[in-house]
């Protein structure tokens, strides 16, 4: 088949075809599948660019394609085999999102089901009506049914987002920005150098750039091929980070000379951020429960010129006790925030996920706390859009915490981005508003003592 006058080998439709059955089962994430795939196996740029897009395309837009193919063909789809359900799925991706010629669908239908003699003729016919048909399905009436349906999430979550957010109309513009493909944002490091010069290297390494609307640190890259093998990439000038993840590493207010505790510091993302932020003098704290991620935060820092970060296990923390200028916790959460980039996550989600995510939160803020000095900062981050792991964790701490008192965002020093700052106070960045991932932020004050 031809994509853009670009050979693509049916190996590549069957390779999709083994990833959804591997996604659907559970076994793993779609990019660590999609990574062992290309490592084991050679593909040329353009039929990897085809495996990502049917991938995430199809786990963004799964409701709505099957509501499509039920409709459109009258087929019942609830009890079919996994792998002819999932080839199905490709071929209706195709119809509806790409200008693949019916032709070549009906082939690829044909080739990816012909293992199965009892069913391969009801897949093509399945197809086939789907071809026919697809464009005169009516999605339901409902404003509800229809984002269930049309924009593809789960009806708790539907639920939920209407029940906090308070408008059918803006959940339905989050989740349709949710299936929206997000861009590549970068930030500069500017322990190495500055916008106009990154920009200026990736230019003359064919990427162009963007500044980005709201950090002062962020730029667009316009296309995501091979950017880890760039010179800019390989010396550390840049980073990828969501610009919300970066908007809500600034709520720190970190200076040079602070003592700063990142307490859930994953792979050193915003640790090293932290580090240009305070032009690596001071001392960050970065701490995680992995070995594994701060083995690789280590690299990355010295990659990136970050000299000031010290990497701790929980168990050596209790040294800094009352001492953290600055103590930052980007919890673990549900991830309600980044549906666009892990399309996947929410279809495995459920209500338990986010009681003991929300319960696991109020643990670490606990617990980090002790680490923060009189008169210095606790900033909880997330990114997720849920009251029960945002709004209601904070309110709690404090409400249990009088130590603590919280400060509107507004308040820090620094700190100009009017849109992004709640009724209550609090950093809210959202898809369908700002273009970024979701991230909530608050800034907690611990009381000097008297």
């Amino acid at each position: 088949m031809r994509k853009n006058n670009v050979l693509i080998r049916q190996k590549t439709y069957n390779s999709v075809l083994l990833l959804l059955d591997s996604i659907f089962s559970g076994k793993k994430y779609p990019d660590v599948l999609i990574n062992e795939l290309f490592m084991q196996e050679e593909f040329s740029p353009g039929e990897k660019t085809v495996i990502v897009e049917l991938v995430y395309g199809i786990l963004r837009h799964l409701a709505r394609l099957d509501y499509i193919v039920e409709h459109a063909s009258r087929a019942r789809i609830i009890n079919l085999a996994p792998n002819i359900l999932n080839s199905i799925r490709i071929c209706a991706y195709q119809a509806v999102f790409s200008d693949s010629s019916d032709a070549g669908i009906l082939n690829n239908v044909v080739a990816m089901s012909s293992h199965n003699t009892k069913l391969s003729g009801f897949a093509k016919r399945t197809v086939e009506a789907l071809l026919k048909n697809k464009d005169s399905v009516i999605f339901p009436g409902h404003p509800i049914e229809y984002i269930l349906t049309y924009h593809s999430h789960p009806r708790w979550i539907v639920e939920k987002w209407i029940t906090e957010l308070g408008s059918v109309k803006e959940v339905e513009a989050l989740c349709s920005a949710n299936n929206m493909e997000p861009p590549l944002t970068i930030r500069v490091n500017t322990l190495k150098s500055d916008k106009a010069s990154l920009q200026k290297m990736l230019g003359e390494e064919g990427y162009s750039s963007s500044r980005t609307k709201l950090s002062p640190f962020g730029l667009i890259v316009d296309r995501k091929e091979d950017i880890f093998k760039t010179r800019a990439f390989k010396e550390g000038f840049f980073e990828v980070q969501d610009e919300g993840s970066q908007l809500v590493t600034l709520l720190t207010g970190a200076k040079p000379g602070e003592l700063v505790i990142d307490g859930c510091a994953g792979n050193g993302g915003k640790s090293i951020f932290l580090s240009s932020l305070m032009k690596n003098r001071g001392t960050i704290i970065a701490s995680d429960m992995s070995p594994v991620k701060l083995a690789n935060l280590r690299k990355r820092a010295t990659k990136a010129g970050a000299f000031n970060i010290k990497t701790a296990n929980k168990e050596l923390l209790t040294e800094y006790e009352g001492k953290g200028d600055c103590v930052f916790i980007d919890a673990p959460c549900s991830g309600m925030g980044v549906f666009r980039r892990n399309p996947d996550s929410k279809w495995r989600l459920t209500p338990d996920d986010i009681k003991e995510l929300a319960a696991k939160q109020k643990e670490i803020l606990n617990e980090y706390s002790r680490l923060v000095k009189p008169g210095g900062k606790l900033v909880y981050a997330t990114c997720t859009i849920s009251k029960q792991e945002n709004e209601d964790n904070v309110c709690g701490f404090l409400k249990e915490n009088n130590a603590f008192y919280s400060v509107p965002v507004s308040e820090m020093p620094g700190f100009g981005f009017s849109k992004l700052i709640s009724e209550d106070g609090f950093f809210r960045s959202m898809p369908h508003i700002h273009n970024t991932d979701g991230f909530f932020g608050a800034v907690m004050i611990k009381k000097q003592i008297e």
